[in-house]
């Protein structure tokens, strides 16, 4: 073992402490204009952000939003609501939804219903979007936005049968040197902005519930409902534990992780800009209330194979009218249940203000100066 002196330790004790006082003074308070122009937030990212099962009055951006407006302007300033996010929404295009586009001669840009989960338009591209609607990108006050969890797929995450080193090697890969990258570009188009990062959850966790967990695996993976009793009972309950507690390791993994690579990829911005411009949020969805515990954030299974959330029946519309047009005359299948249950394992009403109050938290002392 390395001798370390007393000096050695002073010494370094010093540096780390002139370090840590020259970063707080590098990256003051992010403070607003004076002016009674409209306050300008856009919103990009994935289906956490978007929302996804809720009506628009219950997503946490609307609730943000409103806050903004009507609490900390008090109604002297207009805030002006930019939504980009969609579903399944990845940070740049990956190679097989290129093609998918190429094949049906789409540009990247091609909007869908934002209920279905596709990675176009990603969220690189979402920006580009906002950017050419902006008559002045300069003007933009707040983006928020998520990215990295599509990029991955949930059913990557969870997968138990996949690679233990690819997983891990995907982590920092998306969420922190392709974030770092989004964030880049996302400060060099909207320059004034504050860039918050918006954090993942765990998906389940030991509170959650075997058989709740193992009935939407089912469901989503169409099994007949009749084989459920079969599949998910007493007798398989030792063999399910054992899955549910890899299952409950990765998801673990991929919550603590995936925060501590968001947060990397936001300093490493701020460091490289030389001020603050971006933030991390960190998910107010913990172990004690994700996917199937008693008191869950999260949408779940309801009765007889629908989802919990609250546009179930439009969804299920939707994906039958446009993944045909999707499906169509390419080689990639869409899963029309996948698409059906998407709601699954998103903030409910009550998680999505969960997170709404997690966001004004963070934003109220960074936004100090109030326009009058």
């Amino acid at each position: 073992m390395t001798n370390f002196s007393r000096r050695q330790f002073l010494k370094q004790f010093g540096a780390f402490s002139a370090g840590f006082f020259t970063v707080r003074n590098v990256f003051p308070s992010f403070n607003l204009p004076e002016t009674a122009a409209p306050f300008e937030f856009l919103v990009v990212g994935d289906s956490l952000i978007f929302g996804q099962g809720l009506q628009e009055e219950h997503k946490f951006y609307f609730l943000v939003k409103e806050w903004l407006e009507k609490e900390f302007f008090a109604g002297k300033r207009m805030v002006n609501l930019k939504t980009k996010a969609h579903s399944g929404a990845t940070i740049t295009l990956h190679d097989d939804e290129a093609e998918v586009l190429r094949k049906a001669n789409k540009p990247e840009n091609t909007f869908y219903n934002p209920e279905l989960s596709t990675g176009f338009p990603s969220i690189w591209a979402q920006l580009d979007s906002a950017r050419a609607e902006y008559q002045n990108p300069h003007a933009v006050n707040l983006v928020m936005l998520t990215g990295s969890i599509a990029d991955i797929a949930v059913g990557n995450i969870l997968n138990i049968f996949g690679s233990q080193k690819n997983f891990r090697e995907q982590v920092p890969k998306y969420c922190f040197e392709k974030m770092f990258e989004l964030l880049e570009h996302s400060a060099e188009i909207f320059p004034n902005a504050l860039i918050a990062v918006v954090g993942y959850y765990p998906m389940v966790s030991k509170k959650s519930a075997t058989q709740k967990v193992f009935n939407a695996i089912l469901e989503l993976y169409e099994f007949p409902r009749m084989t459920k009793p079969l599949l998910n009972n007493p007798l398989t309950k030792p063999i399910l534990k054992i899955i549910r507690q890899k299952i409950i390791n990765r998801s673990k993994f991929w919550a603590e992780n995936s925060a501590l690579e968001l947060q990397k990829a936001v300093d490493r911005l701020n460091s490289k800009l030389g001020r603050r411009q971006a933030i991390f949020i960190k998910s107010p969805i913990t172990e004690e209330n994700c996917f199937g515990t008693k008191k869950s954030l999260l949408w779940g299974m309801a009765k007889k194979g629908r989802s919990e959330d609250e546009i179930y029946d439009q969804r299920s519309a939707a994906c039958r009218r446009e993944l045909a047009d999707l499906t169509k005359n390419n080689e990639v299948d869409y899963s029309m249940r996948f698409c059906e249950l998407a709601g699954i394992g998103h903030p409910n009403i009550e998680g999505s203000k969960t997170y709404a109050e997690a966001i004004k938290a963070r934003l109220a002392p960074i936004f100090q100066n109030r326009t009058s």
